[in-house]
C-alpha cells in the first residue's frame, strides 16, 4: 500500500465520520434544516458546504457553539425587526435598559419554545403600549 492509498482511505474515512455528525438527529433538527431553510437551499447542499469547509474538530465544536449562539442571534434579529434600532440607537426614545429588557423577555420566550413569529407580534404590541405611556 503506498501514500496515496493511506491518505485516500482516511479522507475516505474522515468523510464517513464528518456524515455521521451531519446526519444526526441534533445536528439535523437544530442546525442543518433551519440554516438550509433561510439560506434557500436544499439540506444536502447545506452539508456538503459543512463538509468541505469544516474539519473535523471545527465540525464537533459547531453545535454547541450553535447553541451558545442561539440568544444572541435572537436578540439581533428582535433588535432589527422591532426596529430597536432606529427606537433606540437613533432616536433615543428607548433606553438602553428600555431595550435590553423588550429584547430579553423576547428572546426568552423564543427559548422556551414560543415560535418567533409570535413572540414578535406580540413584542411589538407591547413596545407600542411602553411608548405610548
Amino acid at each position: 500500500m503506498n501514500g496515496n492509498d493511506i491518505e485516500e482511505k482516511k479522507e475516505s474515512l474522515m468523510e464517513i465520520m464528518k456524515g455521521r455528525i451531519l446526519s444526526s438527529y441534533k445536528w439535523q433538527e437544530d442546525i442543518i434544516k433551519p440554516i438550509s431553510k433561510e439560506m434557500g437551499i436544499t439540506t444536502e447542499e447545506f452539508e456538503k458546504i459543512l463538509m468541505k469547509r469544516l474539519d473535523m474538530s471545527s465540525l464537533e465544536a459547531l453545535h454547541p457553539r450553535f447553541e451558545s449562539s442561539r440568544y444572541s442571534c435572537i436578540l439581533d434579529k428582535v433588535h432589527f425587526d422591532l426596529k430597536i434600532c432606529w427606537l433606540s440607537d437613533v432616536m433615543e426614545i428607548l433606553s438602553l435598559e428600555e431595550a435590553d429588557a423588550i429584547k430579553n423577555k423576547i428572546a426568552k420566550e423564543v427559548i422556551e419554545g414560543k415560535s418567533y413569529e409570535d413572540a414578535i407580534i406580540d413584542g411589538r404590541k407591547e413596545l407600542i403600549e411602553f411608548l405610548m405611556r
